[in-house]
């Protein structure tokens, strides 16, 4: 089968690090709430909400996670974010005071600024506990794939651990914003979350006619002779459908997962698709090293999108986070403008 970032060898050691296509991971469902609740000094009522020092206020609430119930402070000053949470808090502008390791390659300028203060206390789950410690956290958040496993257990000494696991691409969006609201800060997660949904909804109302005659398929290549397709409960799938786009059904490929896995003897299943999208994780947003191999054969050059030069590489096709789904946007739009 093809290679996605689920299956791939080493994902646990180097997915902080190529944090735009580490969302690809596709495992149990988990399926994570967070609820604020009162503490024994808590009057009732959001405690993150009330104002610091303010009379009655919380110190502290309850979120509630896959691991059970966890006391943390109304509103956490020093918060040490691993793995997804790390990008998810600097994209809301939540500081940290350490991070594990990111791709810098997927930060705006702004943020590329921030990084450079913040101190690195690991990459992926391999995490340096002593220099965690001499931060002295109030809060340590972490979300991940649940495979990749952390040591939570010499974590819980230092601070308060508060960990969101991610079970399928449709719930790592909708995760981001719970590490926001554990980080006292739902407000900032929720904006982020708003100015892609309203750019999702402008470019579904207008272009509404091009989408309604427009059929897209999804494929990416990760091993020799083999290919992948995927559908709309995918990473880029989910960005697809929520600016109303509709997939192609694809001869003989029933999606039970969010991919279906082919041969390239396979790639004429694709010619229903009026626009195809690949995996443009190579140099300059080019296509991956093995799509590249997928487009150069005769039969993926007969089909209709590529001789109608429909066939698009996307630098964040496995997108984790609402700016990159939103920058996803702008290039689907001006592919809408070419139709």
């Amino acid at each position: 089968m093809s290679t996605h970032p689920i299956t791939a060898p080493g994902r646990a050691r180097g997915f902080a690090a190529r944090m735009r296509r580490t969302a690809a991971v596709l495992f149990a469902a988990l399926v994570v709430t967070t609820a604020a609740a009162c503490s024994t000094t808590s009057t009732g009522g959001d405690p993150a909400a009330a104002p610091s020092g303010s009379a009655g206020a919380a110190t502290t609430r309850v979120v509630k996670t896959p691991d059970g119930d966890v006391t943390i402070p109304a509103a956490p000053k020093r918060i040490v974010g691993l793995s997804y949470a790390a990008m998810w808090l600097l994209d809301a502008d939540i500081p940290v005071v350490g991070m594990t390791s990111v791709d810098e390659a997927a930060l705006s300028p702004a943020q590329k600024e921030k990084v450079k203060a913040v101190p690195v206390v690991g990459e992926g789950n391999e995490l340096n506990f002593e220099k965690i410690q001499s931060l002295t956290p109030d809060l340590i958040i972490i979300s991940a794939p649940k495979r990749v496993e952390f040591q939570i257990d010499k974590l819980k000494p230092i601070a308060p651990v508060v960990s969101f696991g991610i079970g399928d691409p449709e719930e790592l969006l909708p995760t981001s914003v719970k590490i926001t609201e554990a980080a006292g800060q739902a407000e900032r997660g929720l904006k982020v979350k708003k100015e892609y949904e309203d750019k999702a909804a402008r470019i579904k109302s207008a272009y509404a006619d091009k989408l309604a005659r427009t059929k897209w398929a999804i494929v990416n290549s990760g091993e020799a002779g083999k290919f992948s397709a995927y559908d709309g409960s995918s990473w880029l799938g989910l960005v697809v459908k929520d600016m109303g786009g509709t997939f192609a059904a694809l001869p003989g490929v029933t999606f039970e997962d969010a991919w279906f896995d082919l041969s390239f003897e396979e790639i004429g299943k694709l010619e229903p698709a009026d626009v195809i999208l690949v995996d443009g994780s190579g140099e300059g947003g080019g296509p991956s090293a093995e799509t590249a191999e997928l487009l150069k054969q005769t039969n993926w050059q007969s089909l209709k999108a590529a001789k109608a030069k429909q066939v698009h590489p996307v630098p964040d096709f496995f997108t984790s986070r609402y700016p990159e789904a939103s920058k996803i946007l702008d290039q689907l739009e001006q592919v809408l403008k070419s139709l």
